[in-house]
């Protein structure tokens, strides 16, 4: 029998005598068991943070997990899963981090811990190059009675243009490249998403006269989710950001990583 295996056989009735809570147990046995990989957990449905190019997963996030692997000298485990089922695997041990361009927010909600931001984000407008003037330097003229608006519904930027009360329309959209689709036919007039992703199809479609706004209209720092009890995670991954942040590593990361991004308001400071 190996020393891990006497180590567990050891520990579990431990736990079971302190009472922790089975999901937790489960992920204290997870995580002993895979110590030397780092099982992060990313969703590819969010570009340029993360998305599959050619069947390998790729983006910010992407960059930053074999960052962190190779900071804490383990050997890197991409667990790609559904947006939707990423706390849940936080929560059962499956991965030891979650890297989904998540909000402070977003974390909190989900009973997760944060780490420190990594990068600001904020919705941003998408517009036409000939209407950047009047529609990409923020929200004041996005109000106008002529002005039609696109945004995805329940998303952060449906609960901007509310709150904003628009005089014109808006379109809500199933999602993001429906919406673009739509400005680029010219039925909007802007689409109003986070930034990285409007920056992430400026580019895409800089053919098509597409070009994204340079003031965000919220502040929404992302951020990465751990267990609110693994402080050893939480410590690496902050020391991490503090030492390529440090070091300057961290603002090209992201420049290379969002197109755009170096123009915006929020890209010389955390």
């Amino acid at each position: 029998m190996s020393r891990l295996s006497r180590f567990l056989l050891l520990l579990v009735p431990v736990i079971v005598l302190s009472g922790c809570h089975p999901a937790r147990t489960k992920g204290l046995l997870s995580t002993l068991m895979n110590a030397d990989h780092l099982r992060v957990g990313i969703a590819v449905d969010s570009p340029p943070l993360a998305y599959k190019q050619d069947d390998v997963i790729t983006g910010l996030e992407a960059r930053f997990a074999a960052g962190l692997a190779t900071f804490a000298g383990r050997k890197l485990e991409l667990v790609g899963l559904p947006r939707e089922e990423l706390a849940q695997a936080l929560l059962e041990g499956k991965v030891d981090i979650v890297m989904a361009g998540m909000t402070v927010a977003e974390v909190h909600k989900q009973q997760l811990a944060a780490t420190n931001p990594y990068m600001i984000s904020g919705q941003v407008a998408l517009v036409h190059l000939d209407d950047f003037k009047q529609l990409g330097t923020g929200s004041t003229n996005l109000t106008g009675k002529n002005v039609r608006l696109g945004v995805v519904g329940d998303s952060s930027g449906e609960n901007l243009i509310l709150g904003l009360k628009p005089k014109g329309t808006t379109s809500r959209f199933a999602s993001a490249p429906e919406a673009v689709q739509a400005l680029i036919a010219d039925t909007i007039d802007a689409f109003i998403f986070d930034l990285p992703a409007n920056f992430y199809y400026a580019s895409l479609y800089v053919d098509k006269g597409l070009t994204p706004g340079d003031t965000p209209m919220t502040r929404e720092p992302l951020v990465w989710a751990v267990l609110p009890d693994d402080v050893n995670m939480r410590k690496t991954a902050n020391t991490y950001l503090a030492e390529i942040e440090k070091s300057g590593a961290l603002k090209i990361i992201i420049e290379r990583s969002i197109p755009f991004y170096h123009n915006t308001a929020y890209s010389p400071k955390l």
